[in-house]
């Protein structure tokens, strides 16, 4: 079923719901909002009615203005009875300025708008449960909310510097695990990695040996399976930002190297005879869910790569940047701010990629 969702607002109050309505729907969101809904000519009140019936949840604005709207009243009152009755949470109170709370809402808890939006956007989607979706091909992805971070370190690689504030703006949902061999061999219908002595195979191994090329012909096959979607390798800051999953430390579990053992695999703990890359998923996940962010295989990234981040865009960039570290590297470069690089023709063992995903 797909979630939808009724934008309840009072008419004097636009900025904020509209960015709500612009991130809801980008995380593949159904919603219905009067400044898209109700055009010239329509009988405002029959459009709202359809709308309230359709809709899955109510999500009221609330603002001084909206509190004395008549028309918003009428809205929350329509869905409260079949919440009453079913004893589901139907009305969600979003609180956007400080105001008099009706009292059937007083007992609810609300997702809190006031200071910062993330937050209240994040308290919102936990309500409706969308953290995590999965593909029609079955690729399981983590809903990954805006934020800001400081991208880069100034204790490792030259190229990691210099460190400087980064804002993801939009919500996006990012793969669980790099793409497995499973998912490849159903799409493409072959195996880069047979043959490899330094691979493993298995529906659950990481697909390895593809070029960055390879990586795009993927993605095509996946748009034109879902073409409610859209499909692609991180940018950079994207990944990143999800792999520190709010953390400044070097790994995000912390600074401490010894610690990859519980999160991913590198060199000092393959050489025992595990020299390949592992099933996914075997290790913790990161704050975020999201697993192998920390060792195991390299992962492609969208993005060419010009050297230090004040290094000055070439006309011709000649490699692709690889993020995550490997299993026959040392946990060094399984740092968050870690950035390797190849040219994309190239492939190995050891590369593999992640996906991300947007409502098309």
């Amino acid at each position: 079923m797909v979630t939808s969702i009724f934008i309840s607002h009072s008419g004097q109050d636009i900025d904020g719901p509209l960015r709500l309505v612009e991130d809801l729907k980008r995380i593949g969101i159904k919603v219905w909002f009067d400044q898209e809904q109700i055009r010239v000519g329509d009988r405002i009140t029959r459009k709202v009615e359809q709308g309230l019936k359709e809709a899955t949840y109510i999500a009221i604005w609330l603002t001084r203005a909206s509190v004395e709207s008549g028309w918003v009243h009428t809205e929350w009152d329509t869905k409260f009875e079949p919440e009453a009755a079913t004893g589901e949470t139907i009305v969600l109170p979003l609180l956007a300025e400080d105001c008099d709370i009706p009292y059937f809402l007083a007992g609810k808890r609300y997702a809190d708008f006031r200071h910062d939006y993330q937050k209240g956007l994040a308290d919102l989607l936990a309500a409706i449960k969308v953290e995590d979706w999965e593909s029609p091909s079955g690729m399981k992805f983590r809903l990954i909310l805006p934020g800001a971070f400081v991208m880069g370190s100034d204790d490792g690689e030259e190229n990691e510097r210099p460190p400087h504030q980064v804002t993801i703006g939009r919500p996006f949902y990012m793969g669980n695990h790099v793409v497995t061999q499973a998912f490849w061999r159903e799409l493409m219908g072959t195996k880069p990695w047979e043959g490899d002595a330094k691979v493993r195979e298995g529906d659950n191994f990481p697909a390895v040996n593809v070029t960055w090329y390879d990586t795009q012909l993927f993605l095509d096959r996946m748009s034109e399976r879902d073409s409610a979607n859209s499909y692609y390798l991180p940018s950079e800051e994207e990944w990143e930002y999800a792999a520190r999953a709010g953390t400044d430390t070097d790994f995000s579990f912390g600074d401490d190297p010894r610690d990859m053992r519980f999160f991913g695999w590198h060199r000092d703990i393959t050489q025992g005879g595990e020299e390949y890359g592992h099933e996914v998923g075997r290790k913790r996940p990161n704050p975020w869910g999201l697993y192998d962010m920390h060792g195991n295989v390299w992962e492609w990234m969208d993005d060419w790569y010009y050297g230090s981040y004040s290094a000055q865009p070439k006309l011709n960039p000649v490699e692709k940047v690889l993020r995550g570290g490997g299993w026959d590297y040392p946990a060094y470069g399984a740092r968050s701010a870690f950035r390797n690089h190849l040219l994309p023709t190239r492939s190995n063992y050891v590369i593999g990629f992640r996906l991300i995903c947007r409502p098309a």
